[in-house]
């Protein structure tokens, strides 16, 4: 078994990355903070298992962390990921793309799996018991803590185990090119984090009329320069509810010291005046652009085609969709068939958000097309 070793200065990631650059395949995980203790997404540690060591990559201590990303962009060596989502994001945002992939998440959907989290499959796999007590810990605080360290390299030390187990059972079953096709889609994935246009949640559109609407979001925009100038997740500098008394009773700024629930590095006179002269600038600009203070209803009309569309749309869902979806079911398996055909995807294809042919990887789509086929269903449509 893999042996941790912690890499703490920068002679040592060197020596690290100089053996791990040797490899054929090594296994790979990251922890982070994603605004839980701090602002924005931070990495916190680099976990990375060969099958004699495994390295424990501190990033908070290594100025120059390229020679690594060099490695990970490597198409010679394979990476060996578990749901790798969020740890491929946060490698995109210190500007590297990893190439030649293995998700051993991915292959345990492909597989029919019905649980895919890591400790499901290593129990049922290779029989080892892991515990996910230190998931949500501060991997921000240093020293980590042993039982942290723990957690961190039991996250890798069984991958390439793992990936070996997989690679024969895709193989056996034929489906070792729908992986290949969905490890090159995440390869292609744009992970670019998309520009935010509003700090509003849906429950807030709906019962906030479009003028309450523009100033909250400012508000909003407020507190979120305040949260990244002070490196503070949203919630530890100001809830929700000190933004909604301000938005109905402005005159709660008065009292900003005497408020509970802010962010002492906030609390002061400065900010409260600061935060006042947004809500005045907010409440003026909604005014000089006329935004309504009016709750907008539907016109008879809009609510009419509004029924025509949601009539239509559960029609071609109970018709065409489901029994797609079924069939799926039965020929490929049970926790397979939402891979295939969400009901995300069901929805987008009915609205038009989405046609069939965007649909990727390509094997999906052939899976679709395959089930109509077979039914007498004609998709065409929806190309």
């Amino acid at each position: 078994m893999s042996t941790p070793v912690i890499i703490q200065t920068e002679e040592e990631f060197e020596k690290a990355v100089k053996q791990i650059s040797t490899l054929k395949a090594f296994a790979i995980d990251t922890e982070f903070d994603h605004n839980h203790y701090a602002y924005g997404f931070t990495l916190c540690l680099i976990q990375i298992a060969t099958p004699e060591t495994c390295f424990l990559i501190d990033p908070f201590t290594i100025p120059d962390l390229t020679p690594l990303w060099r490695v990970l962009e490597d198409e010679s060596c394979e990476k060996v990921f578990h749901d790798c989502g969020e740890d491929l994001r946060l490698l995109h945002l210190h500007g590297c793309s990893p190439r030649n992939l293995f998700d051993t998440s991915i292959a345990a959907k492909l597989l029919n799996l019905e649980k895919i989290g890591l400790s499901s499959v290593l129990n049922e796999l290779l029989g080892v018991e892991s515990s996910k007590k230190k998931q949500q810990s501060n991997w921000l605080k240093r020293p980590l803590l042993p039982m942290q360290l723990e957690y961190a390299a039991n996250d890798v030390i069984h991958l390439l185990a793992l990936r070996n187990i997989f690679a024969e059972r895709l193989q056996a079953q034929n489906r070792w090119e729908w992986f290949e096709q969905m490890m090159r889609f995440l390869e292609q994935k744009d992970y670019a984090p998309k520009p935010k246009a509003s700090f509003l949640s849906p429950k807030e559109q709906r019962e906030f009329n479009p003028f309450q609407q523009y100033i909250l979001n400012e508000l909003y925009r407020f507190r979120d320069e305040q949260a990244k100038r002070i490196n503070k997740p949203h919630y530890q500098v100001f809830s929700e509810s000190i933004i909604y008394q301000v938005l109905q009773e402005p005159i709660v700024l008065e009292s900003w010291m005497d408020l509970k629930g802010i962010h002492y590095r906030i609390q002061n006179p400065t900010v409260a005046e600061q935060f006042k002269a947004v809500l005045q600038k907010a409440e003026a600009d909604a005014k000089l652009q006329a935004i309504s203070t009016q709750k907008r209803r539907p016109t008879q009309q809009e609510s009419s085609e509004w029924q025509r569309k949601a009539t239509r749309h559960n029609l071609l869902r109970e018709q065409m969709f489901l029994p797609i979806k079924k069939w799926i079911e039965e020929y490929y398996g049970v926790h397979l068939t939402p891979y295939i055909l969400s009901n995300e995807t069901i929805n987008a294809l009915i609205s038009g958000e989405l046609k069939l042919s965007e649909i990727n990887p390509l094997f999906q789509q052939g899976i679709i097309r395959e089930a109509a086929s077979a039914l007498g269903i004609d998709i065409s449509g929806f190309d």
